[in-house]
């Protein structure tokens, strides 16, 4: 019954819609909202001011879903939970003034962790959180952590699986990261398949002020 209901508010006008998702559903969303033709299906729901999100985006079976103020997740885009065992987190924070383009893959089985200002552009971007994991010997299938931190930019057809990604770094298009990085001193950029860094961009000092004379 809840599905259903949440299918026909995909359709409704924007102030119907959000109705259903603050009365019925219980939802947080906050002023200047703007969602379009959009299924959504999670347990908990906060949606900051101001965030946008376009058309035809598939939100599923996530037990909780964050996003942060003046954030927008434009179109076509694809995000996958998983409700039917307590050990799946099924968590999608996404942070503040992210902008999340079009036609890109989450699962979010496991938790997603998306930082503020940023981007995740191109288009055809995989975040996996979830692969094989060997504790007893035999392979169970089991969630991860992806964590993308602040002020990063994610390039077009990348693949991302269980890792950090750390705070102002870019990620090239087309690379595949499947390990942690740690935070530098200065912005990092990382590509290939595996992912390595590729290029360290030094910290600029700040010119010391000029003094004046009377």
């Amino acid at each position: 019954m809840t599905k259903l209901l949440l299918l026909i508010a995909t359709l409704l006008p924007l102030p119907l819609k959000l109705f259903v998702y603050r009365r019925i559903m219980g939802w947080q969303i906050s002023q200047n909202v703007s969602i379009g033709f959009s299924y959504i299906d999670a347990n908990e729901v906060s949606i900051g001011e101001n965030v946008r999100i376009g058309h035809f985006n598939i939100i599923r079976c996530v037990k909780q879903l964050q996003i942060g103020k003046n954030s927008h997740i434009a179109n076509f885009n694809q995000m996958f939970g998983r409700r039917d065992n307590p050990r799946w987190l099924s968590q999608l924070i996404i942070g503040k003034n992210v902008q999340f383009m079009s036609h890109h893959f989450v699962d979010a089985g496991g938790v997603v962790t998306i930082g503020d200002y940023t981007t995740i552009g191109g288009r055809e971007t995989q975040i996996w959180s979830h692969s094989l994991i060997y504790k007893t010997g035999e392979p169970v299938l089991g969630p991860l952590s992806v964590n993308i931190g602040k002020e990063v930019y994610i390039g077009a057809r990348t693949t991302l699986v269980g890792c950090q990604i750390p705070n102002q770094a870019a990620v090239g298009a087309g690379s595949v990261i499947t390990k942690d990085f740690s935070q530098e001193t200065g912005r990092i950029l990382i590509a290939g398949n595996p992912g390595i860094v590729k290029k360290r961009y030094e910290v600029k000092a700040e010119a010391e002020p000029v003094p004046t004379g009377n």
